[in-house]
């Protein structure tokens, strides 16, 4: 799976980073593992960084999936922030439908050109 994840917890925060070819079945797993991880908490933020992938594989039906998987597990991700670093053109539209689609009261999500963006919001509490 060319997606992993690291939980910083001296930061409180949860790194993520993608590269070579991603497809939905990677990016709904990462959830699956991240949410069953013990060390996984809502209050932390993410900083998703997908700068390094070469081809992408998401597709509007995976989106969708990964905003179902999202809405069933809304209990355990309440108050998540989620700051997406996507530099590509492709990658960062399927980044923003996920963004509209899948934004909500109980969690928020960033889209981001470049890391420091992401990292500002952040920083700022991601202000709705």
């Amino acid at each position: 799976m060319p997606i992993d994840y690291q939980i910083d917890r001296a930061r409180r925060l949860i790194l993520t980073r993608a590269w070579g070819t991603l497809t939905d079945g990677d990016i709904l797993s990462l959830k699956a593992k991240l949410l069953s991880d013990p060390e996984f908490d809502p209050d932390m933020p993410e900083l998703s960084d997908v700068s390094a992938i070469e081809q992408l594989e998401v597709t509007a039906a995976g989106v969708r999936a990964m905003v179902a998987h999202d809405s069933q597990n809304a209990a355990r991700r309440s108050g998540f922030r989620l700051a997406l670093v996507v530099p590509a053109d492709e990658a960062f539209g399927m980044a923003r439908m996920y963004q509209m689609m899948g934004d909500r009261q109980d969690h928020t999500v960033g889209v981001f050109r470049s890391r420091a963006e992401a990292e500002v919001w952040l920083a700022n509490g991601a202000a709705r």
